[in-house]
This record gives structure tokens, C-alpha cells and sequence, in this order.
């Protein structure tokens, strides 16, 4: 090959190349620059909202009338949109029985569900048929209206994670600047169901014993219930969807446990040996304190703050229906 051919056949190579590399650099760049401006999903993002357990009559199971005597399906969807995963949750279906009753032993059923996760943006869902039985329409009527309940109870948690400032300088005597400004917190989005933490008042308290090398966090928290059902004692769950006598103290009631940077709080408020809830008109602020305290010498600085609501819940949902006669005339 004469040397001037080589040398433009080299040139033009060297082009070409250059040009294949620039090309794989602009779309090394720009897949980077997508993936990082896709925010990843985490916890604190699944832990949103105030739902719990969802459910719904299947369509036309029941279907909107029935025949005297017949068997007839009656469906439930169930559908966990909540953060939390449920653990022998129990469904019991209810009747007028003058009227129409559950095929034997097909009354009550239990389930569990798994809850919204990092993996699972939706929660899982389970359909239930059970199997009830219309009876026979008394002689002056043809046809009768009936209705059919079906309630769900079940455990469910609520956990809040966070960060709180913990300023120790209760007088406000410190100058230099602080790493952090202590504040009150408020959660407006819930924390993924139905009984939910709204906001942390954040206080230091004096030492009780007049120790002035200590100062004690204390927390006041605002709960409530947003959900369309009722809170139960979580032991009390099987019990409520059962035929066993409940106490009033049995319903409204949350169980309460709270750490500061994992040293667990105090919020026991001395009636009970768990740290109790008890929603009244569906609302109930709980005080949590650090027994132990931290140095009043410390700097200000920030601490995770972890609050855990475990109880009960419970709700029922209705379907109407006509049970006709079945007439040969």
C-alpha cells in the first residue's frame, strides 16, 4: 500500500474509533444520570397513609337476590394496604337468622396477609368464599330482605422512626452555635395504619432529684385513631370476633414502646405493667421519658427516636339482599 493511503486509512480509523468511544461515553453518562435521579424506595416511604385491612363483598357473591332454601356463595376480597404484616387476622360472617345462616363450620375463617413493603409496594390481598343458606319465606310474603355482615379482626402495629434534636442547654444559657435546634414534630401522612402517631412534643426536664449534671428527654405523643374501625386489646382479638363477653377496657386500647438512640423510654403511666393507650373519642396523648437522663454537659445533638403501637383492629362491612320465594304458579 503506498504511504499516503496508509496514513488516511489510519486517519480514518482513528476517527471512527474516537467517534464509537464518545458514543459509549454519552450513554454511560446518561444512564448514570437517570438512575441517580430515580429516588429508591425505603421504608420511611412504605410507612405512609392511615389504612389498615381492606375488604369488600366479591360482585354478586351474594348475588343481589337469592332463592328460598338455596345454598349461595358470599365472597370477601381482603386486602392489606397497610405497613404492617397480619398474623391470624379472623373473619366472621354475620346473619339475621330468622332469615339465612352459614353452611355448618363455614362461619369464621382465619388469614394471614403480608403488608406493604420495599418489595411489595401494594400489600398482598386473599380472597375468602364462604358458603351460607337462605331460609324458607314466610307464607304472606314473597319475597324478604335480609342483610349480611362480615367483620375482620386482626393484630396490627404502627411504627414511627425518626430523628429529634436533644438539646440539653434547658435555659437557653449557651452562645456557640448548636449542631441542631430542638422542635416539636409533626406526621401529617401517618405512618402506614390506621392508628397513627400525629405529633412528638420534644422536652428536657430538670433532673428530678435536683442532679444538675443530668437532664431527662421527655416526649409527648399524640396518637389517633384514622382509620374506619375500632382499636381492640391485642390479646382480645380472637374475642371480638367471637361469641366471649369484652369488657369496655378491652376496646381502645393500644400498647406503647419507645427508644431513644435504642435505650428504651418510660411510658408506663403506673396503672398497668404494659405502657397503655386508652383512645378516648378516638384520640390519647401518651408522655415517654428517659429515665436515666443524659449529661447537661453534652452539646446539642440528634438521636433516633423509635415509637412502636401494637392492639388490635377491628370493622364490619354489610350486604343487602332479597330472598325470594320460589313459586310454582
Amino acid at each position: 500500500m503506498p504511504k499516503m493511503l496508509h496514513r488516511i486509512f489510519v486517519h480514518n480509523t482513528g476517527k471512527k474509533l474516537i467517534l464509537v468511544l464518545s458514543i459509549l461515553f454519552l450513554i454511560v453518562l446518561s444512564g448514570c444520570k437517570g438512575s441517580s435521579s430515580n429516588k429508591s424506595i425505603t421504608d420511611e416511604d412504605v410507612r405512609k397513609g392511615f389504612d389498615g385491612l381492606a375488604m369488600a363483598f366479591i360482585k354478586n357473591a351474594p348475588a343481589d337476590k337469592v332463592f328460598e332454601q338455596s345454598i349461595f356463595p358470599i365472597g370477601i376480597e381482603l386486602k392489606n394496604k397497610g405497613a404492617s404484616d397480619i398474623q391470624k387476622g379472623f373473619l366472621v360472617l354475620g346473619f339475621e337468622k330468622e332469615y339465612a345462616d352459614a353452611v355448618a363450620g363455614e362461619a369464621k375463617e382465619t388469614f394471614d396477609i403480608k403488608g406493604k413493603s420495599i418489595f411489595n409496594l401494594n400489600g398482598d390481598e386473599e380472597f375468602m368464599t364462604l358458603n351460607a343458606q337462605a331460609k324458607k319465606v314466610g307464607s304472606q310474603s314473597e319475597t324478604h330482605p335480609s342483610t349480611i355482615l362480615a367483620t375482620a379482626c386482626y393484630p396490627y402495629k404502627t411504627i414511627l422512626g425518626t430523628s429529634v434534636c436533644i438539646d440539653t442547654d434547658i435555659f437557653g444559657k449557651q452562645l456557640r452555635k448548636k449542631a441542631c435546634l430542638a422542635k416539636d414534630l409533626e406526621f401529617g401522612n401517618g405512618q402506614g395504619a390506621p392508628i397513627t402517631i400525629t405529633k412528638v412534643e420534644v422536652r428536657m426536664l430538670p433532673n428530678a432529684d435536683n442532679d444538675p449534671t443530668k437532664v431527662i428527654p421527655h416526649f409527648i405523643i399524640y396518637i389517633e385513631n384514622k382509620g374506619n374501625g375500632e382499636a381492640v386489646a391485642e390479646e382480645k382479638v380472637e374475642d371480638v370476633c367471637s361469641k366471649k363477653p369484652l369488657g369496655f377496657k378491652d376496646f381502645n386500647k393500644v400498647t406503647i414502646k419507645a427508644s431513644l438512640s435504642d435505650k428504651e423510654l418510660n411510658c408506663n403511666s403506673g396503672e398497668t405493667e404494659k405502657a397503655e393507650s386508652r383512645l378516648r373519642e378516638k384520640k390519647d396523648i401518651v408522655r415517654c421519658t428517659l429515665a436515666e437522663g443524659i449529661a447537661s454537659n453534652r452539646d446539642a445533638f440528634v438521636s433516633p427516636l423509635k415509637i412502636e403501637l401494637a392492639y388490635g383492629y377491628t370493622f364490619t362491612i354489610s350486604k343487602d339482599i332479597t330472598i325470594e320465594k320460589i313459586l310454582t304458579y
